[in-house]
């Protein structure tokens, strides 16, 4: 194979604005793939190519990363003449057969895309010929038209004949920036680094926020927090971490009454402090990780509790209706998964009372903030958050 074919998603939806976002992921195409030596990505009538490549393969399975590609697929090219893409044809099965001479024997079909109208076949048409040509040169084999064991791919394009045995599934959603930016409470769990990446996937640029224990916790668990960033940078590019001292608001809200709002209370604060550090970072929402009923924290009742102390972003929440399976898959799918399972505390797990509320009363919660001075400490917070940046390859939205 010598070029990769790259087919956006989702694109053909957007109206005028179609020729912005395929700028954009055009720009993310070559920022992601930059590192692998690619200078150029050529974009023509709603397809990206790149080639001739001695490595199209390992491109095309790099390419299918970027949010935005639907599909991509290490091809041979040719010209957009029946001789030149039978010769082709017979070129690339001869290659897979001695490749794998298992195969000698087994079952194919042709799916053809004719996009170039002047090829002299409709796609039904050029399919069964170009099924007789590799009949003729392999007799062995036979045709299946519902179940193969491998399919022949065509695309006939104006900008030439394509011929290629495997689509390789792409990230799909928006390119990273087209719905602006947002900020991600980030904590060492399975479910916040996922839900970051369900909104990168959405279009949005993500910086995160995470809130430090120490000295109640070690070193450890921060750093495990920047790994998971990291490691969320191969889908989005070079990010921006905030770091956040809390232990103070731990040791001024530890020794309040009705100890089970600790935890509600927790997250009441760190409400105010991002949605500040996000204003501050013109983010335009904010983004956290709760599943509804999954733990004490996140029940319906406390939700609504910790949502009045917003004080002016919507709090977005793409994994409110997953159970933890669903969730642990995405982690395993986006490699973040050993990395949230290391065993590091948070902050929210630190003070945990015996008997956490589940039910929640937003009066309660305000009459415990009254006993402490909210608007100083969330103040005091956000003075000495400090921004980290992450280290990979950077993209622009």
């Amino acid at each position: 194979m010598d070029h990769v074919i790259i087919r956006p998603v989702e694109l053909t939806l957007k109206g005028n604005n179609r020729r912005w976002f395929e700028r954009m992921l055009h720009q993310h195409l070559k920022a992601a793939l930059a590192r692998h030596g690619v200078t150029a990505v050529d974009r023509r009538h709603g397809r990206y190519y790149i080639g001739p490549r001695d490595d199209a393969e390992q491109i095309a399975r790099e390419a299918a990363k970027v949010f935005g590609v639907v599909h991509t697929s290490a091809a041979k090219r040719c010209g957009r003449s029946e001789e030149e893409i039978a010769a082709l044809t017979r070129e690339l099965v001869a290659e897979m057969l001695t490749r794998k001479p298992e195969l000698a024997s087994s079952t194919f079909r042709v799916d053809v895309k004719r996009s170039y109208k002047q090829f002299p076949r409709n796609s039904m048409e050029t399919a069964a010929w170009l099924g007789s040509v590799i009949l003729e040169a392999h007799p062995g084999l036979k045709v299946d038209l519902h179940d193969p064991d491998w399919s022949l791919q065509v695309e006939i394009r104006g900008e030439g004949g394509f011929v290629f045995l495997e689509k390789i599934p792409g990230a799909g959603g928006l390119p990273v920036g087209t719905e602006g930016k947002v900020m991600c409470l980030l904590s060492g769990g399975i479910d916040s680094p996922v839900a970051a990446w369900q909104m990168m996937k959405r279009g949005c640029r993500v910086e995160y926020v995470h809130y430090d224990a120490q000295p109640f916790t070690g070193p450890g668990a921060l750093e495990k927090v920047r790994t998971l960033a990291r490691s969320l940078d191969a889908w989005q590019g070079k990010s921006k971490l905030w770091v956040v001292p809390f232990a103070p608001i731990q040791m001024a809200t530890k020794d309040l009454p009705k100890p089970g709002y600790r935890t509600v209370l927790y997250r009441r604060f760190m409400s105010r402090i991002a949605d500040r550090l996000a204003r501050r970072r013109r983010c335009k929402a904010l983004v956290s990780g709760d599943s509804l009923g999954q733990v004490a924290s996140q029940t319906l009742d406390n939700l609504i509790v910790i949502e009045g102390a917003r004080e002016a972003l919507p709090m977005l929440r793409p994994l409110i209706g997953f159970d933890k399976q669903e969730t642990i898959r995405l982690a395993r799918h986006i490699d973040t998964y050993e990395i949230s399972i290391r065993p590091f505390e948070d902050c929210c797990t630190l003070f945990q009372p015996d008997h956490p509320v589940t039910r929640g009363k937003l009066e309660d919660a305000e009459w415990l903030e009254g006993m402490v001075d909210v608007e100083a400490l969330v103040q005091e917070a956000v003075e000495k958050a400090r921004i980290e940046d992450s280290t990979r390859l950077e993209l622009h939205g």
